[in-house]
This record gives C-alpha cells, structure tokens and sequence, in this order.
C-alpha cells in the first residue's frame, strides 16, 4: 500500500503546539508571567468568607485524590482580601454540573500552608479569584480571571481523553504517534505495529495514541491536528517532544520514516512546516 504523506499547514502545528502543551496560559485580561505546570494553591480569608466546611483546608490532598479518581477540577484560587469568591465558586460549580466527572476544590493562595502547591502551579500573582482548568491526569490546562471566566469557558477549556494523553506524553518529554482509525480498517493492525517498531528504536520511546475517528469526544481535538476526515485508509500523526505535528502520514509507513518524522524539529518558529520562504500564513 503506498504512503501519502499529507502537508501540513502552518495552523497545525501552532495549534498543537498550544492546544495540546498548555506550558503557558494567557489569563484573559493579562498573560501570566510564569508556566503553569508549576504552580500551586491556597485557602480563604476575606470578607467574602465562605463557612469553612466549604473551604479546601487539605488541597494537595484533594488534588491528588482527584487525579486518582480521574477527575477533572475547577480550582478556585483566592487569597486574603478577595473580592467576588461567591461568583466564582458559582461559577466553577455550574461547569461541574455540566462535566460529569469532576470536582470543585477552593485554595487561598496566602495560606503558608499552600505555599509549596502556590509555587509548583506558578498562581502566586494570579488575580484572585482565579479559576484554573486541572484535567483529569492532574495537568493544569486553563485559567480564567473572575472578570472571564464563565461556565460555558471552563467546561470548553477540558481536555478530551485522548487530547489529556497526548498532553502527558508531551510534558514527559516524550514524542507521540497518534493513529486515527474507525472500524472496518484493515490497515489498522500493522500501522500499529509499525509504530511499536519505531518507538523501540527512539530513545525516549514515543507514545502511541489511538483514537477511533467515530469517538464524539475527540471530534473537536482531531480537528485541531488536521484530521477531519477519514476515507479508506488509517491515519498518522507524528508530534515530536516539543508537541510539534511534524508529518502526518495516510496509510502504511515504514518504521524508519516514524522514526525521522518523531526526532523530527519543524523549523520558521514551529510553525511553518516545511519552511516557509515568506513566512508563516504566506
């Protein structure tokens, strides 16, 4: 069976870049100075002091409980003086309606107990409240100021299944084959296979990712690599370790074109695949 190898367009590799990293996320209003895979939270004190039944004391606790049961959270971060918990606890608690498996866990960020989570997470100037995305493998996706944040956002901002193991595979600093398939394709099996073969001959042994092209839940993740349609013929996505789509192949390949295509970097910024001689978009 022949290979096509299919050209990406610039779109793509941006978008996986920051659809699937989420190494840096823009608050809506002001872009946070520091990485969110590093930040952590706190509890509450304010003038809009909510019982302290309803207050996390133990959040590190309840966030790894959380990723234990695979959960997604909408961490509601405050500090002394806040102003608008209330809303936003409204607010986290109406898109954990909407998403059946998930939590809504509150922090004070100025609580010396949450100092060690405040620094991991990277929240400690946040404007507060703050609202931040957790998926359900525990990696922090989104974060919304209150003047933002709506139900309808956060619940946008969760990542698929399939989209959350790609993020893992990424900050593992691992490459990923993501193979799209859909029942009755026979080309299935040795595409699998064939990646397996690749991987054993990486280094860092990239993932493999299936996802079957029929799943709704991926539907709005596969449109964001560039896979909107499927014919006869199995589908490949090569993402090297900095979560760059470097090749994206239809049908069998062999294991040493994988192998080129994970190691791969692509170059103009990331996002012209190719090189682009007038520029990304041209």
């Amino acid at each position: 069976m022949k290979t096509k190898t299919m050209l990406l367009t610039m779109m793509q590799a941006c978008i996986l870049m920051l659809f699937i990293l989420g190494m840096t996320l823009t608050v809506h209003g002001s872009v946070l100075e520091e990485s969110f895979v590093n930040k952590k939270i706190t509890n509450i004190k304010t003038e809009n002091k909510l019982p302290m039944e309803k207050v996390s004391l133990n959040v590190s606790s309840e966030l790894n409980k959380a990723k234990k049961e695979g959960k997604v959270v909408f961490l509601v971060i405050t500090g002394n003086n806040a102003i608008g918990i209330e809303k936003a606890l409204k607010i986290a608690k109406e898109a954990n309606v909407k998403v059946p498996k998930s939590a809504v866990i509150q922090m004070n960020k100025d609580n010396s107990e949450n100092s060690s989570l405040v620094t991991e997470l990277r929240v400690a100037n946040v404007p507060i409240p703050f609202i931040l995305v957790i998926s359900s493998k525990g990696i922090p996706v989104a974060g919304y100021s209150l003047a933002q944040a709506t139900s309808a956002i956060l619940v946008k901002a969760v990542p698929s299944p399939k989209q959350d193991e790609v993020t893992a595979a990424i900050i593992a600093k691992k490459p990923v084959f993501i193979v799209v398939s859909k029942k009755g394709l026979s080309d299935k099996t040795a595409i699998i296979n064939t990646c397996k073969t690749a991987s054993a001959n990486i280094l860092s042994k990239p993932v493999i990712i299936e996802i079957d092209f029929n799943d709704t839940k991926e539907t709005a993740f596969l449109k964001q690599i560039g896979v909107e349609s499927i014919n006869d013929k199995t589908k490949t996505v090569a993402v090297n370790a900095l979560g760059q789509i470097t090749a994206v192949y239809e049908g069998t390949m062999s294991a040493s074109i994988l192998q080129i295509a994970a190691t791969k970097t692509v170059k103009s910024g990331g996002c012209c695949p190719g090189g682009s001689k007038t520029g990304c978009g041209k």
